[in-house]
């Protein structure tokens, strides 16, 4: 796994971990919908790179690994205090 991620690839990891967190696993196309089609090239690059798996139904999910990075980050990238 790759963990040297680009400003724009950690915000692209971020907003699927809030969707995550919500409920609501986005796909590909949910992604770039609300970020930009710009998202789509950071996509491939976070599923190359082993942050993002594409689960049932096309919907992306933090890998185990990225999961705990996120969690050791503390939230998703919300306001903390």
């Amino acid at each position: 796994m790759d963990f040297t991620l680009t400003a724009a690839e950690e915000t692209v990891v971020r907003h699927v971990a809030l969707r995550l967190q919500a409920g609501v696993p986005p796909s590909d196309d949910d992604v770039a919908d609300e970020l930009g089609d710009e998202a789509r090239p950071l996509l491939q690059s976070l599923l190359d790179k082993g942050w993002l798996v594409v689960g049932e139904g096309r919907t992306l999910t933090l890998s185990t690994i990225a999961r705990a990075v996120v969690a050791d980050r503390g939230d998703a990238g919300g306001p903390q205090g």
